[in-house]
């Protein structure tokens, strides 16, 4: 498994552009939920825009649905005053679920989460109205992952009699940019991530402290306790599992005795039918098992850790706990459990049990320790509740928002110290069933280091919400790329990022087969356009464009090294009225190549070529040790300034080889944005062997037969043409290696 290096973040909340009106004409949208009278406030509103109303039992599905949730004041002492909320939420989706999963239109679908905490996503200064929001905001987060098409959105309105509630949802459905969104006396807010070193220590850990790790018999939450044992604390660890008595015979197995043990089981259950109740009571014997094994180990260490059997959902039995511990000084809140299954594979009482361990227990806990003069109350969060979590993690997530949200709102009403930490993948510890899925999202973290920050955490002044980030960029779906923030300190964004920049507008997704884009180049944003003229006339320079197709290959494996067969229609680069807007087209073929096709919105064919996934196998070419003699290009069909580009000098040597050196040719200086998206072809070097390629043509169509990126194309500070012209040559003179080769450009491709 990979692990990594994590980053600390917290988030930070600031002014948010609108975004241009979205047009709702003749989209069925579904309004559920929210206080009294406030879902039909909500359909007027839509209905005005041109929305057609849907409800459960129509026909068919709705393109859309506007979640008002649960809009009622926050009352502690019900924690499950949201189920029913949270259950007509799921029917909903349900019913959806067989349509909306198997949608590749990338425009149709949308789900707003509405909540109300303060305006600004919890962040805010005021009264935190209701926290059980977080439960829909984990959830939205988390929709894209099983329905890949969908536009998933949170908006925090603070109160549900805010003014202009109706407006403010018809404006965020549909809308772009962040996933949450606040919106506080007429000002929208979003949150940022920002990256900040913990704190030095001001709350020493050590003899003399005492800490519950509430669910920390096994895994992650007991190597804390273990840790923090070591370091002189007495810890108590709770579980709902008990510890076998020692009689028991499968208690006195080992390892490979209780594997028999186990398959006799199943054997006889499959004789008996019981193999569903059989596998359960196994799963049971197992946690034992751990249990036993973790007790032990801390026994024979001599550490001064003990274990309370406690349901941490049931006020009674939490409430003997605490009295049991008059000495507390610490808490960590570690209750948790992931089993993934796809919503319609898992049921509502799993569903409502995997929000409720967290949601529950920590109000239980947190209501019983309110008045205690504690060091900290730290919960154990994930990225699932503050990113959004993996197929299968809807319940997961909402249960981790919901925490966090709710040590916002603990934090704000008691004297507690109360902070959410969001962990990644603990690699061999995390209580995910599904390790192998779970690292495709982002990297696993070592033990050490997440145990070593942790006491860091707790040691040091405490922020409401902290999260830990590994590398995000294998992790993001064409779902999330308008939600990416454009901030260079995430791990990964230096990877993430232009394949973002460079998806365009999506219009059609097929997971792994097929994602059509509407892409668009201004002059304003692209300044290289100015550099480069067809006909006259200023056009997208051809490397942009080839950058912009290897990057749509991306969201599909990656990454491309090789480009084939490679054709471009030169007028069609033209910009009009100051841009060029393109329909391109990626799809997956059988051979496990990709196709890339540009198009007008006529349907006229621009570019198209082939990408392939083989590792470049170029060898260095010799270059001549003559100095050669300078060597003209003549005019062509397409006429390069050097403004921007820098023009390589090119000379002719007695074998025929052409040499050109080349200055390089940064990013910002191509793009307006900011940060610009790096390249994945040397733009120098590329667009230097057109210009000498085409010199001397007329031609509107240009082929090339391959297109190989070698190395680091970006360090290519030599040209090397072969004598016939049929071989172009991009290398690094100081390591001799090849960063690009160009093969057959030109009018024929030959």
């Amino acid at each position: 498994m990979i692990t990594a290096r994590v980053q600390r973040f917290v988030w930070a909340g600031g002014p948010a552009p609108n975004g241009p009106a979205p047009d709702l004409s003749g989209r069925r949208v579904a309004v559920i939920g929210g206080a009294t009278g406030a879902a039909e406030a909500v359909t007027g509103v839509l209905v005005d825009r041109g929305a057609l109303p849907w409800q459960l039992g129509d026909s068919g599905t709705p393109d859309a649905v506007v979640d008002l949730t649960f809009a009622e004041p926050f009352a502690p002492d019900s924690p499950d005053a949201a189920e029913g909320a949270l259950l007509r939420t799921l029917a909903v989706l349900r019913a959806c679920y067989p349509d909306w999963s198997e949608e590749t239109d990338a425009r149709r679908l949308a789900y707003l989460a509405v909540t109300y905490l303060d305006g600004r996503s919890g962040y805010g200064d005021g009264p935190i109205h209701q926290p059980l929001g977080g439960i829909w905001a984990g959830l939205a987060k988390t929709l894209h992952r099983e329905i890949p098409n969908i536009n998933a959105r949170v908006v925090d309105v603070g109160r549900p009699d805010v003014a202009g509630l109706p407006d403010i949802a018809a404006a965020e459905l549909y809308a772009t940019g962040p996933a949450e969104i606040g919106h506080r006396d007429g000002i929208r807010h979003a949150l940022t991530p920002r990256a900040q070193a913990v704190g030095e220590p001001s709350v020493p850990l050590g003899d003399g402290d005492v800490v519950l790790v509430c669910g920390g018999w096994s895994g992650i939450g007991f190597e804390l306790a273990r840790t923090l044992a070591r370091r002189g604390c007495r810890v108590v660890v709770t579980g709902r599992t008990r510890p076998p008595t020692g009689s028991e015979e499968w208690a006195l197995l080992d390892d490979a005795e209780f594997d028999d043990y186990r398959r006799d089981l199943m054997r006889r259950a499959a004789a008996d039918g019981t193999v569903r109740d059989t596998r359960e009571r196994i799963d049971r014997l197992r946690r034992r098992r751990t249990l036993q094994k973790n007790l032990s180990a801390a026994e024979g260490e001599g550490l001064p850790l003990r274990f309370a059997h406690c349901d941490i959902t049931a006020p009674d039995a939490v409430a003997d706990l605490i009295a049991g511990i008059p000495d507390l000084t610490g808490v960590v809140y570690f209750a948790g459990v992931d089993r993934p299954a796809r919503l319609p594979a898992k049921s509502d009482r799993d569903f409502l049990a995997g929000v409720a361990i967290k949601v529950t227990g920590f109000l239980r806990v947190f209501t019983a320790v309110r008045d205690r003069e504690l060091k900290f109350f730290c919960n154990s969060g994930s990225l699932t509740g503050r990113l959004g979590g993996m197929v299968g993690e809807l319940d997961y997530a909402a249960g981790n928002e919901a925490l966090a949200r709710l040590g916002l709102w603990a934090r704000r009403v008691s004297g507690l110290d109360v902070q959410t930490l969001c962990w990644p993948l603990w690699q061999s510890l995390s209580a995910s069933s599904n390790v192998d899925a779970a690292v495709k999202y982002m990297p696993a973290m070592d033990p050490a280091d997440g145990l070593g920050r942790w006491c860091d955490e707790l040691a040091a002044p405490h922020s409401g919400e902290v999260a830990f980030l590994g590398p995000v960029d294998t992790g993001i779906s064409v779902a999330q790329a308008g939600q990416f923030p454009a901030e260079r300190s995430l791990p990964g964004f230096a990877e993430v990022h232009p394949r973002v920049f460079h998806l365009g507008d999506p219009v059609e997704w097929r997971p792994g087969k097929r994602l059509v884009s509407e892409v668009r180049f201004r002059a304003e944003d692209t300044p290289v356009t100015g550099d480069v003229l067809v006909g006259g006339d200023p056009a997208l320079p051809i490397t942009l464009l080839l950058d912009n197709a290897l990057r749509s290959a991306e969201w599909f494996a990656g990454p491309v090294r090789e480009l084939v067969d490679v054709e471009v229609d030169l007028p069609g680069l033209r910009l009009s009225d100051g841009e060029i807007q393109l329909l391109r087209t990626t799809s997956a073929e059988s051979d496990g190549s990709l196709r890339v096709v540009f198009r007008t919105g006529a349907g006229a064919q621009i570019a198209a070529m082939t990408g392939r996934c083989r590792e470049p196998d170029d060898t260095a070419p010799q270059v001549p040790g003559s100095d050669g003699e300078p060597l003209g290009v003549a005019a062509s069909t397409v006429h390069w300034r050097g403004l921007v580009v820098p023009l390589a000098r090119w000379r002719q040597h007695p074998c025929g080889t052409r040499t050109a050196s080349l200055a390089p040719c940064a990013d910002a200086d191509l793009w307006a944005a900011e940060p610009p998206p790096t390249s994945l072809l040397p733009t120098t070097a590329l667009e230097n062997v057109l210009r000498m390629a085409l010199s001397g043509t007329s031609t509107d169509r240009l082929l090339i037969g391959r297109i190989t990126i070698g190395g680091d194309p970006q360090r290519a500070d030599l040209l090397v043409a072969e004598p016939a012209g049929k071989t172009w040559y991009a290398v690094d003179r100081g390591t001799r290696q090849v960063a690009l080769a160009v093969r057959g450009p030109g009018a024929d491709g030959t």
